[in-house]
């Protein structure tokens, strides 16, 4: 055996050994029956770190396959690793954490810094959406529903913002009902949370300073709709998304403030049809 087949042999043992310690409970998951080994299957990983199950059984069979910075770091943060163990994982992979630099990999960014209790508060929200996102609005942390509405595992780390996914993903565009009005309100929102972080020059409202240049950039509407210079505090809001498998999904977005300007973000259904249709959104949550 070769020093690559030794690695990715190592790494299989690994993330099985891993993955065995995660119960369904651990992530919110309904813990179902008939369960024949312990920990979370193949399956459940996968859809909670976004990556296809195929691909994902490939490598723990050692197969040989590369895996990116950034899959390497949902991984580790569905796996809930520690740095060590993050680090150990990427060298088995043949990466550095450092090439991630995504939420969840390592550093002052990583969803190991969210607080326990919040993850798991978090979690237990499901079947509606959840997710945690900092005071510059990098989203930490996510729940199945929140991933399969938002597809947050498979953005790039300077992406994984909830305002740069309002404007920058088509899907929820077309999804969004009034998708204008609530663009509009999130830039009246982005721009408070920016005066609050002190504004121009401000060491700690750079962050802001550069998300706000990028939508600027990117998006001639923002770059319009910010020049009116609307503020509004972050709050909930009522919000329709006309999903395309799914139907109409009549959501109440509630924002609760955390320590450390963590903010837990829930969207729950405000009525019975739209909470049966958000059962739908990640069926293998529950698989028994």
């Amino acid at each position: 055996m070769d020093d690559a087949e030794t690695r990715r042999s190592a790494l299989s043992s690994f993330l099985r050994s891993r993955r065995a310690r995660l119960t369904p409970e651990d992530v919110g998951m309904a813990p179902g029956v008939r369960r024949r080994t312990p920990g979370l299957r193949r399956e459940e990983l996968a859809l909670l770190a976004g990556v296809g199950v195929t691909w994902y059984t490939w490598l723990e069979q050692g197969r040989a396959i590369n895996p990116s910075p950034e899959v390497l770091a949902s991984l580790a943060r569905t796996l809930r690793l520690d740095r060590a163990e993050t680090a150990y994982l990427f060298r088995l992979a043949g990466s550095h954490p450092g090439a991630a630099g995504a939420p969840g990999a390592v550093g002052s960014d990583a969803a190991g810094d969210v607080p326990a209790p919040l993850l798991r508060l978090m979690h237990a929200q499901w079947p509606a959406p959840a997710f945690v996102m900092d005071a510059d609005w990098a989203v930490r942390a996510w729940n199945p529903g929140a991933e399969a509405l938002f597809g947050l595992s498979g953005r790039e780390p300077e992406d994984c913002n909830l305002a740069w996914v309002v404007f920058a993903s088509p899907l929820h565009r077309a999804r969004t009902v009034d998708w204008e009005h609530h663009a509009r309100r999130t830039l009246a929102q982005l721009r408070s949370a920016y005066a609050e972080r002190g504004g121009d020059g401000a060491p700690a409202a750079r962050p802001l300073a550069r998300l706000i240049r990028r939508l600027r950039a990117a998006y001639p509407e923002a770059d319009r709709w910010l020049d009116e210079h609307q503020v509004l505090e972050r709050a909930g809001a009522e919000k329709d998304l006309l999903h395309e498998e799914l139907g109409m999904l009549r959501i109440d977005q509630v924002v609760l403030q955390a320590s450390g300007g963590l903010q837990l973000v829930v969207l729950t259904a405000r009525d019975a049809e739209t909470g049966d249709r958000l059962r739908r959104l990640a069926p293998s949550a529950v698989r028994a």
